[in-house]
C-alpha cells in the first residue's frame, strides 16, 4: 500500500534592541559638543541560552544519500540525523540528535514507533512492529516508552504540551479523516491524534539531568466487518513519535521554552527528496499490485486509483493546513516582536527623561544630547544645540552641519 510521506511541523524567530552611545552637552546653551557617535546594535540575552538560530540538513540514506530536509536548530549546535523509514508503517521520518557545543543540552527525535492489530487478516502483519495490540492514549504510551529507558528514570511529573504541536496533531488526523470520507466504504478509517509530555531525571555519567519527554500517538482504525474485504482490514494501524530535550538541573525550563516558542525544529523537507519518495512509493504500489491474481490486479488497480486520488487531494489539504500553522505562527512571532518593541520604545524614553537626555539621528548614526534644547546640529564629529528658531550654523561654525531628528531612545523613529 502507498504511504503518505511526513512532513514536519514548526517555526522560527529572532529579536533583537539597540542601544546607542551617550554624550555630554556644552555648558554654554549654544556652543560645539565634541563626541557623539552612536554605537553598535546590540542585544543581551537574560537567559542562558542564546535565541539565535541556524540551520542545517539531513539525508536519507535510503535514497542514495538525497539532502532529504532543511531542520532548524540553536545557532553554535551541531546536528546529527537522517531521514529513515518506519519498519512497521512504511512512513519516512527524520531521526536526529542536536546538541550544545559542550554536549550538556541536546534535542533528539527517535525513530518512530508503530503497532498494528487486524485479528481477521491472513498472513504476516508487517515487521517491525511494537508488541502493541490496540489503541494506546499519548500518556499512556510514554509510560510503555519508559520501560524502554535503560538505567532506569525518576518521574518528576506531567508537562504542559505546546497548543501548536497538539494543533499539528490533531490537523493531521482531521486531515485523514477527510480524505477517508471520499475513500470506498471498504477502506474508510477513523483516525486519531493524542499528545502528551512529562518531565523526568535521568543519571548521565556522574550527575543527574532533567529531560522532557513528547509524545504524538496517531491512530487509524476500521470497526467495519460488513464485506470480505472490510473484515479483513478490521481493527487499527498506530504510530508513535518521541522527541526529548535534556539539559542540566534547572535550565531544561529554559531549554524547553526556547525550541517551544520557536516551533523547532521547523523542518522543511527538499523538492528534490520528495518527488524521489513519491517515485518510490509508486513503484512499490506497483510491484505490489503486479504480484496479484488478475482479478485482484483489476480490483486492485481501481482501489490503487481511488487511493491515488485521495492521497493527492490530501496532500493538498495537508500542504494548505501546513501554510495556515506557519501562517498563524509568523503572526504570532510578529506581534510578540511588536510588543517587546513598544515596550523597549517605551522604557528607553524613560531613560532619555530620567536622565535629562534625548536621542537624536544624524548621517552618522544615532546619539544621546542633552534634552534642553529643539535644535541638535552636527558636522559628523561635533554637536550645536540651540533653542533659537531657525538659527543655522552652516557658514558661521567650520565645517558643514546638518540638523538631526529626534527619536525614541531606543533609535525607532517618532
Amino acid at each position: 500500500m502507498v504511504a503518505a510521506i511526513a512532513i514536519l511541523a514548526a517555526g522560527c524567530s529572532s529579536g533583537s534592541s539597540s542601544t546607542a552611545a551617550a554624550t555630554s552637552a556644552s555648558s554654554d546653551g549654544s556652543g560645539a559638543v565634541s563626541g557623539g557617535k552612536a554605537g553598535g546594535a546590540t542585544y543581551v540575552s537574560g537567559t542562558p541560552l542564546s535565541n539565535q538560530l541556524t540551520t542545517a540538513t539531513i539525508t536519507d540514506p535510503s535514497l542514495g544519500n538525497i539532502v532529504a530536509a532543511t531542520l532548524t536548530i540553536p545557532a553554535g549546535w551541531k546536528l546529527q540525523g537522517i531521514e529513515m523509514i518506519s519498519p512497521c508503517t512504511f512512513l519516512p521520518w527524520p531521526v536526529f540528535r542536536s546538541y550544545s557545543p559542550d554536549g550538556l543540552m541536546q534535542y533528539r527525535i527517535e525513530p518512530v514507533f508503530g503497532w498494528q492489530w487486524h485479528p481477521n487478516a491472513k498472513g504476516p502483519l508487517n515487521s517491525g512492529c511494537a508488541n502493541i495490540s490496540g489503541q494506546m492514549s499519548a500518556a499512556n504510551f510514554l509510560q510503555y516508552y519508559l520501560g524502554t529507558v535503560q538505567g532506569g528514570v525518576h518521574v518528576v511529573g506531567t508537562m504542559t504540551v505546546p497548543a501548536a504541536y497538539s494543533q499539528w496533531a490533531q490537523g493531521l488526523a482531521a486531515q485523514k479523516n477527510q480524505g477517508n470520507s471520499r475513500a470506498p466504504a471498504a477502506m474508510q478509517t477513523q483516525n486519531t491524534a493524542d499528545t502528551a509530555a512529562l518531565r523526568i531525571e535521568v543519571v548521565n555519567g556522574s550527575f543527574v539531568v532533567e529531560e522532557r519527554l513528547r509524545t504524538v500517538v496517531e491512530c487509524s482504525m476500521s470497526n467495519d466487518r460488513s464485506t470480505a474485504m472490510s473484515n479483513a482490514l478490521y481493527g487499527g494501524t498506530c504510530w508513535a513519535r518521541v522527541d526529548v530535550l535534556t539539559a542540566p538541573q534547572g535550565r531544561l525550563d529554559a531549554l524547553v521554552a526556547l525550541v517551544d516558542s520557536n516551533n523547532l525544529p521547523h523542518g522543511v523537507n527538499t523538492p528534490q527528496w520528495t518527488q524521489a519518495a513519491l517515485q518510490r512509493q509508486q513503484r512499490q504500489g506497483a510491484a505490489a499490485i503486479a504480484a496479484l491474481t488478475a482479478q485482484e490486479k483489476q480490483e486492485s488497480a481501481m482501489l490503487d486509483q481511488q487511493f491515488q486520488q485521495i492521497m493527492q487531494r490530501s496532500q493538498q489539504e495537508h500542504a494548505a493546513f501546513m501554510q495556515q500553522q506557519e501562517s498563524q505562527f509568523e503572526s504570532a512571532m510578529n506581534n510578540a516582536n511588536a510588543s517587546m518593541n513598544a515596550q523597549s520604545t517605551a522604557a528607553s524614553d524613560w531613560v532619555d527623561y530620567s536622565l535629562d537626555q534625548q536621542t537624536v539621528a544624524g548621517p552618522n548614526g544615532t546619539a544621546k544630547v542633552s534634552s534642553a534644547y529643539s535644535q541638535t546640529w552636527t558636522n559628523g564629529t561635533q554637536w550645536y544645540q540651540t533653542n533659537v528658531p531657525n538659527s543655522n550654523p552652516n557658514g558661521v561654525l567650520t565645517g558643514n552641519w546638518t540638523l538631526t531628528t529626534q527619536v525614541h531612545g531606543n533609535g525607532q523613529p517618532k
